[in-house]
């Protein structure tokens, strides 16, 4: 018998990340987190098998936290990724139609990406919840049809609620890329990339050295963010996430860096 596999996800059962962690591990039992601490944090005490941290929307750019709790538990490693695509709908109770709705609930980024939805309809009441399958979960518990939330058709199912009108976001290129976090864990799939960290000395030129270090080995840079260092006031760490590299060759570079570097994974 193959082994259930435990993930673990930031938000209620029906979330987004819920779903795109269905779709990276096979057999999947899922586990929501009320915060992205607390779900780094039970992936590292042993509470599930992995993580499932976004560290990046294709809009609203890198999600900054995640990235510090990378740095901050040292025995987490990355090990696979997943770039999932963000589609809104427009969820209301079995017996609603869309002339019953009144109020529209969900996260406050999600009522952002449906702001035209929002412009057909002025007279709908925006409410503001803490996650989008919340918003599901509260419409269909209450039972009143004149109240919908804006959520994905995975938490729609979940909740055994409604589709009103699919895919109401205002941009079709919206995705959200999560890293797979395990503890002191190996690559699950060769993709050929890592994220490492650099701390560089404050001091003209010493960005400009360090990105050299992968340039001059043939290393191509997918992104990079700064972070405060919170070591002390106004320094930076440099999060760095590479593409197409062997190990001989990230080593190599990293040995070249003038400051103090760290591997998040390879993978």
């Amino acid at each position: 018998m193959t082994a259930i596999i435990s993930v673990g996800f930031q938000g209620e059962p029906g979330a987004f990340s819920d779903e795109a962690a269905h779709l990276l591990v096979d057999r999947a039992a899922t586990r929501g987190y009320r915060t992205f601490d607390d779900l780094v944090a039970g992936v590292d005490a042993g509470d599930v098998d992995y993580a499932l941290l976004p560290v990046e929307n294709s809009i609203f750019g890198a999600i900054a936290r995640c990235y510090d709790l990378l740095w901050e538990y040292r025995a987490l490693r990355i090990v696979d990724e997943i770039v999932f695509p963000v589609v809104q709908n427009l969820i209301g109770t079995p017996d609603a139609t869309l002339a019953d709705i009144v109020e529209v609930r969900s996260h406050p980024v999600a009522l952002e990406q449906v702001r035209q939805l929002f412009d057909a309809f002025p007279a709908w009441r925006r409410i503001v919840v803490d996650d989008t399958a919340a918003a599901v979960a509260q419409v269909v518990a209450a039972g009143d049809k004149r109240v919908a939330a804006i959520a994905s058709a995975f938490a729609a199912q979940r909740y055994g609620a409604q589709v009103l009108r699919a895919a109401v976001q205002d941009d079709d290129d919206n995705f959200t890329r999560f890293y797979l976090l395990e503890r002191e864990g190996r690559a699950r799939r060769a993709l050929g990339r890592a994220c490492v960290a650099l701390e560089l000395p404050n001091e003209p030129g010493s960005l400009r050295d360090g990105l050299s270090a992968f340039a001059d080995r043939g290393i191509n840079l997918r992104s990079l963010v700064s972070r405060p260092s919170r070591t002390r006031a106004f320094s930076y760490r440099f999060y760095c996430e590479i593409d197409h590299v062997d190990g001989d060759r990230l080593e190599s570079a990293l040995a070249a860096v003038h400051g103090d570097t760290r591997i998040f994974g390879v993978y």
